[in-house]
């Protein structure tokens, strides 16, 4: 519910706090007073696009804010969407600045004019000749139909079965798709994964087998640099292939064990050959541990020609493949587990189809179940709702206008809402043919079939707060008091702002607010403010017209207020 508005240099309005109220409030003033300046600051608040300059002149800036009591419903929705909960209130808030640019806010942080529109289609709902109608927009009727048939849940357990049936139905389709394109995939994925599977690569093989290849292709050249190395350490003068330099010598062992030999023959104690003569002895050491470790390697060493040539064949193979599939030959077995694991994504099995056949059958007819109790629920309350709001077409002078609430089931229809289509259809003549409400109704006749509708629907509505902008136009008289009931009625259960030019609609009214214009020596301005019992049987008086305000008119006034309230 719209409790506060707070509206700052907007227009001809320089600020205003406006408290309200529950049940009927009526709005009212003289012609160009600027009632619309009310409904137009609202707007903004509730995300409306702006339409020219706005400001008021003079100022930098409009500050425009809306105060709203909410329900747990909307308190989820600003909680999902990451705007902070404050209690039981929301404030929305839009300040434009002379050059048009616009900031959004809800409770206090940021928001799109989008985001604005969101949460006031939960807020308010407005209604009026020129004003955009919830009746026009295309699910509407829709809504109305389960909003008065109570089908909530039903419909909610509906659309998770839509939803379901198709996720698989959709998977179904994909598998079955089998185009041109895709056999000629899986023809050249089939020759590919066999080429490689014929391979029988070994995750790792490629590395060892080039290891392998450099050991055994330079095993002569190996064994010949061990020899040298192994007699120039420890075995002696090296064989005639040696240089003339290292033919003739001892090797490294000897000479260091003829080094200590000499050392030895010298008597003194001094401390440098001592170090001297223990570097020697640790240096004898290791040369026989090189000597043997030499050893072993040289006897290790494989000289096998008809195993190099396997590995050259071997590896002739995998270069070839990994040249075809342009990769390097250590990425050809991560290439064959790619073609292979592709390959079995399109190797649907037969069995495993049938299974989704099976189970999309099943869903469908899941979901066919609830779309038909959902659209027997919708029929019997189309026609009680059809019946119901046409009583109220003759009070609203629509004495000759019929409502039809138009169900087609169909699955073909079939979507997340169900098998209906739903339409709102309406005769505004006799002998006239039935046509859809928004291309049939002219604008006064639309305000008035909605304010039926909304009469029938109070009761199971979401929208707390409705605003009726001038919806007494073109009636007056009885016509306009049974259309002030109306609005009396509806504000039994929801909050109603009226704009009206009708003392018959006005006097309806709990609650009175009249708007202004006083000019000043330089600005004009526009003020709204709430009346008491005798100002407001001096507004109703003024309504009801005549050049003077005479006692006989106060009277008149004073009985309509009495009659209304």
């Amino acid at each position: 519910m719209l409790v506060h508005l707070s509206i700052s240099q907007f227009t001809l309005v320089e600020h205003l706090e406006l408290e309200l109220k529950a049940g009927m409030t009526t709005i009212t003033g003289e012609t160009g007073a600027g009632k619309s300046i009310l409904l137009g600051a609202l707007g903004l608040a509730l995300g409306n696009r702006i339409d020219g300059n706005i400001v008021r002149k003079g100022a930098e800036k409009a500050d425009i804010s809306a105060t709203f009591i909410i329900s747990e419903k909307v308190a989820k929705w600003l909680d999902s969407h990451d705007y902070p909960v404050e209690d039981d209130t929301c404030i929305l808030r839009r300040v434009i600045t002379q050059e048009g640019r616009s900031r959004g806010y809800i409770n206090g942080r940021n928001a799109s004019a989008t985001e604005l529109k969101a949460l006031a289609n939960q807020l308010i709902d407005i209604h009026g000749q020129h004003a955009h109608q919830s009746l026009m927009q295309k699910d509407a009727p829709r809504k109305l139909v389960d909003n008065y048939a109570g089908t909530r849940g039903l419909c909610l357990k509906t659309k998770q079965a839509f939803q379901a049936w198709q996720e698989k139905l959709k998977q179904k389709n994909n598998l079955q798709e089998d185009s041109a394109e895709q056999q000629a995939q899986r023809q050249l994925l089939t020759y590919q994964v066999q080429e490689l599977d014929s391979l029988q690569l070994v995750e790792g093989e490629v590395a060892e087998l080039e290891s392998e290849h450099k050991r055994l292709s330079n095993a002569d050249a190996i064994m010949f640099s061990g020899q040298q190395a192994l007699t120039l350490c420890a075995d002696g003068n090296a064989d005639d292939s040696s240089s003339a330099q290292t033919s003739s010598q001892d090797s490294a062992l000897q000479q260091v064990q003829q080094a200590i030999m000499e050392l030895d023959q010298i008597d003194d104690d001094n401390e440098t050959l001592k170090e001297s003569r223990e570097f020697l002895n640790q240096a004898q050491i290791q040369l026989q541990e090189a000597n043997d470790s030499l050893h072993d390697y040289i006897n290790k060493v494989e000289i096998n020609p008809q195993r190099l040539q396997q590995i050259d064949q071997r590896l002739g193979n995998i270069y070839d493949l990994a040249r075809k599939h342009q990769v390097r030959a250590g990425e050809l077995y991560d290439k064959w587990q790619e073609l292979s694991d592709k390959l079995n994504a399109l190797n649907f099995s037969d069995d495993d189809m049938e299974a989704l056949i099976q189970l999309v059958s099943e869903l469908e007819q899941a979901y066919l179940k609830l779309a038909k109790q959902l659209s027997k629920k919708r029929h019997k309350a189309a026609v009680k709702l059809d019946k119901e709001v046409n009583t109220h077409f003759e009070a609203l002078a629509l004495g000759n206008a019929k409502l039809q609430t138009d169900i087609v089931s169909d699955n073909s229809h079939a979507n997340a809402y169900g098998i209906d289509h739903i339409d709102l259809l309406v005769q505004t003549n006799p002998g006239m043919p039935m046509g859809q409400l928004c291309k049939v109704a002219s604008g006064g006749e639309l305000s008035r079939i909605s304010l039926a509708i909304q009469v029938i629907t109070a009761q199971t509505s979401n929208i707390p707060s409705l605003i009726f902008d001038e919806v007494d136009v073109g009636i007056g008289g009885g016509t306009a008091e049974r259309v002030g009931r109306l609005l009396n009625e509806l504000g039994k259960h929801s909050q109603v702002l009226c704009v009206t030019h009708q003392p018959q609609v006005a006097a309806q009214a709990q609650n009175h607010l009249q708007v202004s214009k006083i000019a000043g020596d330089e600005q004009t301005f526009t003020n709204i403010r709430p009346l008491d019992n005798t100002q407001r049987t001096e507004e109703i008086a003024r309504m009801l017209g005549g050049v003077e305000i005479t006692q006989h008119t106060l009277d008149h006034a004073q009985e309509m207020l009495a009659m209304g309230n």
